[in-house]
Order: C-alpha cells, then sequence, then structure tokens
C-alpha cells in the first residue's frame, strides 16, 4: 500500500486503490473512482478531491463490510488526508 505522506501521493495512491479494488472483484467501485479520476473533467483540485472523499465514505459505509481490511485502511487514510487537505484549504 503507498503511504501517503503529501497531498500530491493522493493520486497514486488513488491508482493503487483502483487496482487492488480490481484484484478484490470490487470493479464496480474502481470504475467509479476511475472514471473520477481521468474522465470527469474538473476546475480545481479541490472539486475531485471533494469527490474524491465522497465516493470512498460512501463506499466504507454501503460495502466497507465486503471489502478487505487492507482496502478499508487504505481507503480510511485516503480520505482522511483528503478531509485533511480540504479543511486546510478553506482556512
Amino acid at each position: 500500500m503507498k503511504q501517503i505522506q503529501t497531498i500530491e501521493d493522493v493520486y497514486p495512491a488513488i491508482e493503487e486503490l483502483i487496482a487492488e479494488l480490481k484484484l478484490a472483484n470490487h470493479s464496480k467501485l474502481a470504475g467509479i473512482l476511475h472514471h473520477r479520476m481521468h474522465q470527469v473533467a474538473w476546475t480545481a483540485r479541490s472539486e475531485l478531491f471533494e469527490e474524491l472523499q465522497s465516493v470512498l465514505t460512501e463506499a466504507l459505509q454501503s460495502e466497507g463490510a465486503n471489502l478487505p481490511e487492507p482496502l478499508r485502511n487504505q481507503m480510511r487514510q485516503t480520505a482522511r488526508v483528503i478531509d485533511s487537505y480540504l479543511k486546510n484549504s478553506e482556512a
């Protein structure tokens, strides 16, 4: 699992998460994340991050029990970093 130490680490972490979700037969969630990352035109990084945080949070609430623990941890960690970034960018 990619360690997220800076906000720039979110991008490769999401890519790794997409690949891991596909391997764990969670292709719908992987497809949603891929779509948000590569097919939607965002006007600002914060817009993309708000959407990624929303997708991750919703998936953890609805599908969390069906996800392997390492994937849940990776999703939680990514969501926390994004949340921190968004809170700091509002200040």
